[in-house]
């Protein structure tokens, strides 16, 4: 599934229009923290990978903090309902890559209950302008599980503040946004190469405290703006070139002026 995903992004067209200007595609700066999946908005298509890599330095217990450090790669694309014809793909048919280091805290609250604060730095790259964007992170995640018999439920909520400036045009935007989530973990007695696989249905609300266009050169420009999300998520086999608890998923994002159609990998939230 990664490399059908991956395929898609690179046979896409370039990302801008030939009198497109550098601040068009500055706040594709944030998409780190968008999620994989499909942005529309009538005049055209924008498709995000982000492929969340991490490194857990110690890990959590009961009764003890644990520390991860994260480092997810992003790639960002515009217009991908055209079609390319011929031709190798190559990365001028992405319009933006950023690399987002961060540190989480992993602290024990109630054996069912975690709060994890974090900070992000790093550099988005505007590969069709050719500039860089610094882009800053923090907030805190609140993790709460509830257990029905063999059924999870999983009670998330993200603050979270994004800042983003350009040294070289002076551009600067930010947002903060607050999301609810549920996670209805149901298990099976299906197998798949010996691993049991669990199917879940999820739910999220983003209350975005402040409005931001993501990209304003379409006809209607994409924004961020107050939605909801559901969807649902399988378990994958433990196979050893895979994480633990891995998960694939789709979700549907509705608002008034924009659909998400969104790819998960992992946890359907943050």
């Amino acid at each position: 599934m990664l490399v059908f995903v991956l395929s898609n992004a690179f046979f896409a067209p370039k990302a801008y229009c030939e009198d497109q200007s550098e601040a068009e595609l500055i706040n594709f700066a944030f998409s780190n923290y968008l999620g994989t999946g499909f942005y529309t908005s009538g005049g055209g298509e924008v498709f995000i990978l982000r492929v969340p890599l991490s490194t857990t330095l110690r890990p959590m217990t009961s009764n003890d903090p644990g520390w991860v450090i994260t480092y997810p790669v992003t790639l960002g694309v515009a217009n991908v309902d055209e079609i390319v014809d011929g031709g190798a793909p190559t990365l001028d048919h992405v319009g933006t890559i950023s690399v987002i280091p961060g540190v989480e805290y992993h602290y024990p609250v109630l054996q069912n209950w975690r709060l994890l604060p974090f900070v992000d730095l790093g550099i988005a790259r505007d590969l069709v302008n050719n500039v860089n964007i610094r882009v800053f992170g923090t907030g805190v995640k609140s993790y709460a599980t509830f257990d029905f018999d063999r059924n999870r439920l999983t009670l998330g909520n993200r603050f979270l503040f994004a800042d983003q400036n350009n040294k070289e045009t002076g551009g600067h935007s930010n947002f903060s946004v607050f999301e609810t989530a549920l996670d209805y973990n149901i298990p099976t007695d299906f197998t798949v190469h010996g691993s049991f696989i669990d199917v879940s249905l999820y739910f999220i609300n983003y209350y975005y405290l402040n409005d931001l266009v993501l990209v304003d050169y379409l006809d209607n420009p994409i924004s961020l703006e107050n939605k909801n999300e559901i969807g649902f998520t399988f378990s994958l086999p433990d196979y050893s070139w895979l994480p633990g608890d891995s998960r694939l998923g789709f979700g549907v994002q509705i608002t008034k002026t924009t659909n998400l159609y969104r790819i998960v990998f992992g946890m359907p939230f943050f």
